[in-house]
């Protein structure tokens, strides 16, 4: 797993602290840890972002999609589920469809990741409730932001194609397969027009 340095929680050995403390040292590890399919695929590390900036650009988009295409969505628990939807990674990793662990596997590992950071929090049942329904897309926000996940990829992808890192196209099979909704497919279908090589298509 490629890092930009070591999980910053191993500064804490030892010690005590406010478990907000605790829980931002555990977090703060998504800034350090690179959304490895790019790498996987030849995006030099220095470009290259990091699972922090994606939860980021997800919870906006999220935001902004509710807002826009979806009134009937609660656009704070669309944000807030956008927000802690990738927390387990901070001590999982971001394992990608190409490693050798089964979606069970992974879900499994990632819940125990989410429990030990949110646990010591005063919401934190809240907040573990909030990341169990984005896994089980047990709500409307919650299968929004899975949907909005894939999309945001798109994006990047698109934005990585005219920083020069090649085609990238398997990323947009994986985003078809994910929009269920016609609003965000037709924001799909106006992304791909951006592409470099199709305009006039």
């Amino acid at each position: 797993m490629q890092t930009k340095a070591a999980p910053p929680i191993s500064f804490l050995q030892g010690r005590s602290t406010l478990a907000l403390i605790e829980a931002y040292f555990e977090l703060n590890h998504l800034k350090q840890l690179y959304r490895q399919g790019w790498l996987r695929v030849g995006l030099a590390r220095e470009r290259c972002e990091s699972v922090a900036e994606h939860s980021f650009g997800v919870a906006l988009l999220g935001l902004f999609l509710a807002d826009s295409y979806f009134p009937e969505a609660d656009a704070s628990k669309v944000v807030r589920i956008a927000l802690l939807h990738d927390l387990g990674e901070a001590y999982v990793g971001d394992i990608t469809p190409h490693d050798p662990v089964s979606r069970e596997e992974k879900l499994q590992r990632e819940q125990q990741a989410v429990e030990r950071i949110l646990a010591k929090l005063p919401r934190g049942a809240e907040y573990l409730a909030l990341w169990r329904e984005y896994e089980h897309g047990t709500s409307f926000e919650a299968r929004l932001v899975r949907q909005v996940d894939r999309l945001e990829m798109g994006l990047q992808a698109t934005i990585y194609e005219h920083q020069g890192a090649g085609d990238l196209s398997q990323f947009f099979a994986s985003v078809h397969k994910a929009l269920e909704t016609p609003e965000l497919k037709s924001v799909l279908a106006e992304l791909e027009k951006l592409r470099p090589g199709v305009q006039g298509h």
